[in-house]
């Protein structure tokens, strides 16, 4: 029998008076039989409040000592055709010969709200409207390594709502170091990728 420590009483005791909202919060397991699909964006955008883009840059710098930062991401539908995601992950690479940084940088993942296009985007006031359901990770420059959010919640209303699906926006504040940077595929490097696991 599994003891009942503080921390998991606390748990039990929210899960009986969420009731079902409980039951969707908790995340699905991945079995031996899931199925995984790995998608790379259809479309892409970067903006930084620190300067206007002009074209589409080989590398994302979240955390930048001068302003936030943004990558927009579309991503191809194949995936709704296995059903109802388990799990999804969107998953970023480092830039390959970008400085190390000791500090972290806390990155959100946000659903885009209204319709975008990257061509029309350059300056902060361009982006688009965001909106719930929303993740959260910790990107670690020191030693670099790939930045990997959940965004389960982001896909599965993606899936139920596929006539609002406008993709995903990665955000980060300005951070105490000098960021730490991603790969946008644009060059050559390792483009970002969703990794969709269903039954």
């Amino acid at each position: 029998m599994t003891q009942l420590t503080t921390r998991n009483f606390s748990a039990f005791f929210l899960c009986l008076v969420g009731g079902a909202a409980c039951a969707q919060r908790r995340p699905a397991a991945l079995t031996e039989t899931s199925v995984r699909s790995v998608e790379t964006p259809s479309a892409l955008a970067v903006l930084s409040q620190a300067q206007a883009e002009s074209g589409l840059p080989g590398e994302i710098t979240f955390g930048d000592p001068r302003g936030r930062s943004a990558l927009f991401l579309r991503f191809p539908s194949a995936w709704r055709a296995q059903g109802a995601p388990l799990r999804a992950f969107l998953v970023l690479e480092p830039r390959v010969g970008s400085a190390p940084d000791p500090e972290p940088v806390s990155v959100e993942a946000w659903r885009v709200r209204s319709p975008w296009q990257g061509s029309a985007m350059h300056v902060w006031s361009d982006k688009p409207e965001l909106a719930p359901p929303h993740a959260r990770a910790v990107a670690s420059g020191s030693p670099a390594r790939e930045l990997r959010i959940d965004v389960t919640a982001l896909l599965r209303f993606a899936g139920d709502n596929p006539a609002l699906d406008q993709g995903i926006a990665l955000i980060a504040t300005r951070g105490d170091g000098h960021g730490v940077s991603f790969a946008t595929g644009i060059d050559g490097g390792a483009a970002p990728r969703l990794e969709v696991y269903t039954r």
